[in-house]
């Protein structure tokens, strides 16, 4: 049996598998990269070819195809990149005069570290947890750097779980010593710069919010409403060691107020609830100790009806409900829109009011007009009393 060799077909396969290869082998060394060079958006940067004599000339490329943008002025093994922005990052190769490639050189373009937003929580006496993001974007790859220490000590590393997750974790903090510098460090080729956070642990102190809250109503009690709820899942199970302090807030559906009760424990009795009506419940919490800590979040709204009578008529219960306000004075309902009556009642208050305005300008000017003709009578009459005494008195002096 003849080879594959010895056949002239075969000889045309093995001819293009060769040229095949050696233009796949080409691509992947035009494309492989032995250095990596990272720079500034926005300034200069200058590549230099390595291995080359000098004097020699070379010729830059830029992903494959000629560089279009260079600083003229440049030796022959380098290449000078003005103003660099984002579409001057890539693989750059440099050749001698015959093509040979003499190296290839990847440039990546960002910014150096700045300050990053830090916040840390403090959900219980155990954990301090802290995350950070940046505010600059720089584009480039990053690591980060997590520490701390109290009162001038040395630092000590805040654990982070994973190397690029910005987040990290102090476990067991000292109370007793409250107050605690947090150091997060971004770390990039360009770079290093470092932000630092204080943390009081008292003031910081926040409880995740309670979990499983239910509300059922109460047997036989039209009024009243039965609230449980757990401990936060992070909270240390022991409730006498760490007590926490729980506030619950109720009102009726289509109400604006909410009405409270505080208690320590996981589970509260509404006495005053709205009879037949649907109501909103929820529960935060605080640390029973520290005062001045934060409250927790507010726990997902459930929602409960009281008891009520299954004799009576649900249906008509609910219409009267919704057609009449519920004491207005004590649970008002946000209007979002203007009734008709309401518009009328307005309307009919201004007119009232431009038409008392009307009558006491009226009666003012009625009382000026009569004053000033009771003030011009009087003047005359003085006049004629003052002209008869002159008569009188010219009458006396005459002779008999």
């Amino acid at each position: 049996m003849p080879g594959l060799v010895s056949c002239p077909g075969g000889l045309i396969v093995i001819g293009i598998l060769t040229l095949f290869f050696v233009h796949i082998n080409s691509e992947i060394w035009s494309n492989e990269v032995s250095d990596i060079q990272f720079g500034s958006l926005g300034s200069n940067v200058t590549l230099i070819c390595g291995g080359v004599q000098h004097g020699s000339l070379v010729h830059w490329r830029q992903n494959g195809s000629s560089v279009r943008f260079r600083q003229p002025h440049t030796s022959s093994s380098t290449l000078v990149l003005l103003n660099t922005t984002h579409s001057m990052e890539g693989n750059y190769s440099c050749h001698n005069q015959r093509g040979v490639l003499l190296q290839t050189i990847r440039l990546r373009l960002g910014y150096p570290p700045g300050y990053l937003g830090v916040s840390c929580q403090v959900p219980n006496h155990f954990k301090i947890q802290c995350s950070w993001t940046q505010r600059v974007t720089t584009y480039l790859p990053t690591k980060y750097i997590a520490s701390y220490s109290m009162n001038d000590e040395r630092p000590q590393p805040c654990e982070q779980e994973l190397i690029d997750v910005n987040k990290c974790t102090i476990s067991n903090p000292e109370f007793w010593k409250p107050k605690y510098l947090v150091n997060i460090t971004e770390v990039n080729p360009l770079g290093s710069n470092s932000t630092i956070t204080f943390v009081d642990l008292a003031k910081t102190l926040k409880p995740d919010a309670p979990d499983a809250v239910t509300c059922v109503e109460v047997n036989g009690k039209p009024t009243q409403l039965l609230v449980q709820w757990d401990l936060p899942k992070s909270w240390p199970a022991n409730p006498a060691a760490f007590p926490l302090k729980f506030e619950v807030q109720y009102r009726p559906v289509g109400s604006n107020l909410w009405s409270k009760l505080e208690t320590e424990i996981t589970g509260a009795m509404i006495m005053d609830a709205l009879v037949g009506h649907l109501h909103h419940i929820r529960v935060r919490a605080q640390d029973a100790f520290i005062n001045h800590s934060q409250w927790s979040e507010w726990s997902q709204v459930v929602q409960a009806r009281p008891w009520s009578d299954p004799s009576l008529n649900t249906e008509e219960t609910t219409e009267e409900f919704y057609e009449s306000p519920i004491f207005p004075s004590t649970f008002p309902v946000k209007a979002t829109e203007k009734s008709p009556d309401s518009s009328f009642d307005e309307n009919g208050s201004m007119s009232l009011l431009i038409a008392l305005g009307l009558f006491a300008a009226v009666m003012v000017a009625v009382v000026s007009a009569i004053t000033i003709l009771l003030w011009v009578r009087n003047r005359r009459r003085d006049n004629v009393t003052k002209q008869e005494l002159t008569s009188m008195v010219k009458m006396k002096s005459l002779p008999i």
